[in-house]
């Protein structure tokens, strides 16, 4: 029986390089696959922010045009209509969401839309319409107060600058301000 003892120093040597670059290139296989595994997966989705996040009140605190977004969305002919309401809303202090065009929408002059119905904060918007405002119970596909506007809509006035409120509520504000 042969025993190490009997093996000469460079087979040794061989032997141990051959086992050392063995394990290098299993470690350079690894690094590779997960490398690969790494740079082969989806970007994460960029989630653009908020345009308000919930902002809880309580009875007896003051609700101001600047803790609210407004939505606009145009369901008339009129062309800019959308564009002109929330500019005109902004000028009292409302913050700015989204704006659209609306199709399929029967509406004649004003409503706002909220899946609580006259909460406060649709009461605040409320006071800034001109003609008569339907509230009308159905949510939107934007966070904020939903105003629709429609051909008929005669425009944004000067309404109340705070109200104190006499309940518990959740408003959605700007999400800089939450």
């Amino acid at each position: 029986m042969t025993g190490l003892k009997d093996v000469s120093p460079s087979v040794l040597g061989h032997v141990r390089t051959i086992v050392t670059l063995a394990v290098l290139a299993l470690l350079l296989a690894l690094g590779v696959s997960r490398g690969l595994n790494a740079v082969s997966e989806p970007f994460p989705e960029s989630a653009d922010p908020p345009i308000c996040v919930d902002e809880d009140l309580t009875a007896g605190d003051i609700l101001r045009p600047a803790q609210l977004t407004v939505n606009v969305l145009n369901a008339g002919e009129r062309t800019g209509l959308a564009g002109v309401t929330i500019e005109d809303l902004q000028a009292q202090g409302f913050a700015r969401g989204s704006i659209s065009n609306l199709t399929g929408e029967d509406v004649a002059s004003v409503e706002i839309w909220s899946p609580q119905g006259r909460t406060p904060a649709v009461r605040l918007v409320a006071g800034y319409l001109t003609g008569k405002v339907d509230v009308v119970e159905r949510g939107s596909s934007s966070d904020g107060i939903t105003v629709v506007v429609g051909d008929k809509f005669p425009g944004v006035r000067a309404g109340k600058e705070q109200i104190v409120l006499k309940t518990d509520v959740t408003v959605c504000s700007p999400a800089d301000l939450g």
